[in-house]
């Protein structure tokens, strides 16, 4: 089973613990007895953290959720009172999670996997070069059996698109390329607030794909079985989805100081 990093232990001035949780490992337990979890390893180095309450009793103090084939950075509050002060602050838009993901430039992608809006003015016009920042903004629904994915829905989403969307929050992702070769870029994508999958939706959307993710990205989903040359069209090898949750940025409870943490792919 693969194991979590320690990236910062819980201490009395900063009451939190952040990991660095490995792709291929579920962030939370599904149930009491599970221990194949980033949460439950960090419990088990950090007795304290099965202190802390939440609405989910079996998740604790974990103050938010990286999809399993997702690895990177987790924070889980171990105290009551950070995570309270932390919960708060996700409310507020204030804990900021940056994602780094290596990307196909695939401008068909939403047309091929369907269900996706039309591409906004700002979308259309958005070059895939280096430095170019855009922000997408969506609300979002279920999408596909077993509401397995998701999809941005708009105010040109169609009827039933929209009737399957409550419309209570919009998301924003905002996209930064940061290098670009070929038809593979590598970009920097940053949220306020999260909604399941949103940054691989928003990307998928955009026309960008994430390399090698199986729901999001129509050349890996038509090619389960290549992991990278059919997916971006060349000759380059890639292992697994290329995702990674890179930076979180949050105000720290004891201080009342923001902190900011971060990890290289």
């Amino acid at each position: 089973m693969q194991q979590i990093e320690i990236v910062h232990p819980p201490k009395d001035n900063e009451p939190f613990l952040v990991i660095n949780k490995p792709a291929g490992l579920p962030s939370a337990p599904l149930s009491p007895d599970d221990k194949k979890n980033a949460f439950s390893q960090s419990a088990t180095q950090f007795p304290q953290l099965l202190e802390v309450r939440s609405r989910k009793e079996i998740e604790h103090g974990l103050l938010h959720r990286l999809d399993t084939q997702t690895s990177g950075l987790l924070l889980i509050a171990a105290t009551q009172e950070c995570y309270a002060f932390l919960q708060e602050q996700q409310k507020n838009n204030l804990f900021q999670k940056t994602y780094t993901a290596k990307c196909a430039v695939l401008p068909e992608n939403p047309e091929k996997l369907s269900g996706f809006p039309e591409k906004t003015a700002g979308m259309q016009a958005f070059k895939t070069n280096p430095h170019q920042t855009i922000t997408l903004c969506s609300y979002f629904r279920n999408y596909a059996t077993g509401n397995k994915e998701v999809r941005p829905v708009t105010q040109t989403s169609g009827k039933a698109a929209q009737k399957k969307c409550r419309f209570d929050k919009k998301y924003e992702t905002t996209v930064t390329v940061i290098k670009k070769k070929d038809d593979i870029l590598t970009a920097e994508c940053s949220i306020t607030a999260g909604y399941r999958h949103q940054v691989r939706c928003h990307l998928a959307w955009l026309g960008i794909p994430v390399i090698n993710d199986r729901l999001y990205n129509f050349r890996t989903r038509t090619q389960p079985e290549c992991e990278c040359s059919a997916d971006v069209g060349t000759d380059v090898d890639f292992s697994g989805m290329q995702f990674f949750a890179t930076g979180l940025s949050f105000i720290n409870p004891a201080t009342g100081e923001r902190i900011y943490f971060s990890i290289e792919v």
